[in-house]
């Protein structure tokens, strides 16, 4: 059962519902709340920058203050349905993983967003800012470690089977929380947990074919254009995953996407991937961006850390 103070973080999140038959203008909506968090708010002690690559890619730089050249990265790529902007609760979240060691140097990409800008425009640009990182600024990939929430997190799967399928070498391992990668909507938990999933799923409702259907047509999938919704670059669900890292997943039992989490960690455990895959009963999606507000998050949250810990050979705090 969930704690009381996941409860209260329920709520709130359930207020944030963009499910398209309960909300047509769940879009507009988005953004627009969004929009209302896009100043950068970070404590004394952390340095923040805008940058842009030489091809026009934006991304955020963030850093412990006094350990600026700290050569081991987080790549970190955010989600929101591909239609919501970088907003500040993503560097909340990242700069705690400056503190480690002797620093991790936080990388953000603020990729554009649909409906304006569709597939391969964000693959392009993320795949644009590791060459940036591991060609032009000289990190190691050894040293990076890629993270991503929801559609952040179909975008990290996608950049790193791009990287694998270029013969480029693969990050030390990666993170994420509820990826999103399923185009065709094929899990059983998408009906399962129709009525339970607060963010876009409806209390008193089926998922019939025709609310599947209007679902998958709606603006929540609008980055997709005209693409091959079967593509593994588009719905890494259908990808083979010989060759990658380690990896970490955290997710929801109550959330629509579960079995798009637990359909990737299958095939990384049949290709002989070390995978570790946290299953938190009643939590909601992306829960453990709420690491500061109920102790779900943050018990997934440490475990994400060490993990972090190992993969980029960390010795102390």
């Amino acid at each position: 059962m969930a704690s009381i103070r996941g409860k209260i973080c329920s709520l709130m999140t359930a207020a944030q519902n963009v499910n398209p038959s309960a909300h047509p203008d769940a879009v507009a909506k988005m953004k627009k709340l969004a929009a209302k968090y896009m100043d950068v708010k970070l404590p004394k002690g952390y340095s923040f920058e805008k940058e842009t690559t030489q091809n026009g890619t934006k991304y955020h730089i963030v850093q412990k203050s006094g350990r600026e050249n700290a050569r081991k990265v987080l790549y970190y790529i955010h989600g929101g349905c591909y239609i919501a902007g970088l907003t500040n609760n993503y560097h909340s979240f990242v700069r705690d993983f400056c503190d480690m060691d002797d620093g991790i140097t936080v990388i953000l990409l603020d990729y554009k967003t649909a409906p304006e800008y569709k597939y391969p425009v964000q693959l392009d640009e993320a795949e644009d800012l590791w060459d940036e990182l591991t060609n032009r600024q000289g990190y190691r990939e050894e040293n990076i470690i890629i993270g991503g929430d929801s559609s952040g997190g179909n975008l990290a799967l996608a950049l790193m089977l791009k990287i694998r399928d270029k013969g480029k070498t693969m990050p030390a391992g990666a993170f994420l929380l509820s990826p999103w990668t399923d185009m065709t909507m094929s899990g059983n938990s998408y009906a399962m947990n129709y009525q339970k999933d607060i963010e876009i799923g409806e209390r008193k409702a089926i998922l019939t074919d025709e609310k599947r259907k209007m679902l998958m047509e709606s603006d929540i999938y609008s980055f997709i254009g005209n693409a091959d919704r079967c593509s593994p670059y588009l719905s890494p669900l259908f990808a083979s995953y010989e060759g990658f890292p380690p990896m970490f997943f955290a997710v929801g039992e109550s959330e629509m996407l579960l079995d798009d989490t637990l359909g990737v960690v299958k095939k990384l455990e049949k290709a002989h991937i070390p995978v570790i895959c946290e299953r938190k009963p009643d939590m909601f999606h992306s829960y453990v961006l709420y690491k500061n507000m109920m102790p779900e998050s943050k018990d997934s949250y440490l475990k994400i850390r060490q993990f972090v810990r190992e993969q980029l050979v960390l010795n102390g705090e």
